[in-house]
């Protein structure tokens, strides 16, 4: 099998690009690998909703509204992604689309998504927590780095050094995000995708559950490692439900109010609530991960 190229974090939407090879049929370009050496998970989500899209007539003015998705193998970082769409339904008012991505003959990964064309309705949404640091009087992890020094291990500093990340990351509470050993299990992180500027409205959903897949999963291993992340976990993404509620831009800053209910079995429950800035909720997330202590 042919390879494909590693993306270099420099614009977003390349990330999205896609090679039709047939009426519903696509192959990817890029790929970023994880911390696993295997294919990034908000990767396959924004790839496999941007094939869905593909199949979406733009002038039905439809826009996804959820996606539901599970992980059934980890995807390999240097081969290409094939993304089947079944063109499920096309309703008066929704189309629901079933996509399958397949390496080596395999699926990898597959996804139920609706999309909907807006219509008037009812409207009410959870408020932005109250007393919530603003990104503005916040610090990235390059300048936590700096400024925590010697209070992180030297991995964790080495990491949040980094200045060519493609997304920007301000956490509400540092010792939190880093670890909250026998706390409540939840966090506030302010994130935000600077060259995601541009994109079109459907792209911009896409790469926001991009980013849907940062930082979530690790708030139900808070409790229980120090630091967080940590070498001393391996975790890897289950499933992922996504409800999509109201326009946004990923290159504007976004909070992610996080929390999780319960973790057990080998496996920790994560959720986020997404607000814009001006406290308008755009987005819920619910992800299920696989926490696994790594053997010594």
């Amino acid at each position: 099998m042919n390879g494909v190229a590693d993306w270099n974090g420099q614009s977003a939407p390349e990330l999205l690009a896609l090679e039709r090879l047939d009426r519903d049929l696509f192959r990817n370009r890029l790929n970023q690998k994880n911390a696993n050496d295997a294919l990034f998970g908000g990767q396959v989500l924004a790839q496999a909703l941007t094939a869905a899209n593909h199949t979406i007539d733009d002038s039905a003015a439809r826009r996804v509204h959820s996606l539901h998705g599970y992980f059934l193998r980890a995807g390999r970082a240097h081969g290409p992604v094939i993304y089947q769409v079944d063109r499920t339904r096309d309703g008066g008012r929704f189309s629901t689309r079933r996509v399958i991505a397949v390496q080596e003959g395999e699926p990898i990964f597959h996804m139920e998504c609706g999309f909907h064309a807006e219509e008037p309705g009812f409207d009410h949404q959870a408020a932005l927590p109250e007393g919530m640091k603003r990104p503005a009087d916040l610090m990235t992890l390059p300048e936590l780095a700096v400024a925590m020094g010697d209070r992180l291990p030297d991995w964790v500093r080495t990491r949040w050094s980094r200045q060519e990340r493609p997304i920007e990351v301000k956490p509400v509470e540092p010792e939190r995000f880093l670890h909250a050993e026998g706390a409540d299990p939840h966090r506030a992180i302010w994130m935000r995708l600077p060259s995601g500027a541009g994109a079109t409205a459907a792209e911009q959903a896409c790469l926001l559950a991009y980013l849907s897949d940062y930082w979530l999963a690790g708030t139900a291993a808070l409790p229980h490692t120090v630091p967080m992340p940590s070498p001393a976990l391996f975790m890897a993404s289950l499933d992922h439900a996504m409800w999509f509620h109201r326009p946004m831009r990923v290159e504007d800053w976004l909070l992610f109010v996080c929390d999780s209910p319960s973790a057990q079995a080998g496996r920790g429950l994560a959720r986020a609530l997404i607000y814009a800035e001006d406290g308008t909720l755009v987005s819920s997330v619910a992800q299920e991960a696989l926490l696994r202590p790594r053997k010594a």
